[in-house]
């Protein structure tokens, strides 16, 4: 089982590289979404690394910055506290849990406060 390099994956999303966030997940990963638009009897969904990488460069190319906290780390799952903050100083407070095997992503749950 390889080991999952939180710390890289950390970096990347910091940067906003898209291509080096995109590299994290494996080819037939899942992302749900629990959001205040998605909520949990209608989540938001996205199957295959091609599908998060299209979101993934459309957060990229957004006017946001991402600060992580709350990292832990074990040999299968990976949690963390991601913050988006806006252009306007509103926030998005995601609180993520991950499944990784030998060091790709394979399923990714996301809980997200927004404000408003």
């Amino acid at each position: 089982m390889g080991t999952f390099d939180l710390a890289g994956y950390r970096e990347a999303a910091l940067a906003m590289d898209a291509r080096r966030w995109i590299a994290y997940f494996a080819e037939d990963a899942t992302w749900t979404e629990y959001r205040p638009s998605a909520p949990p009897r209608d989540p938001h969904v996205m199957r295959g690394r091609e599908e998060i990488g299209d979101f993934l460069r459309e957060v990229c190319a957004d006017d946001l910055r991402l600060e992580f906290g709350n990292e832990v780390l074990d040999e299968r799952r990976a949690a963390y506290t991601l913050t988006c903050v806006l252009p306007d100083g509103r926030r998005i407070v995601e609180n993520t849990i991950l499944e990784h095997r030998d060091g790709l992503i394979v399923w990714l749950d996301e809980v997200e406060a927004w404000d408003v």
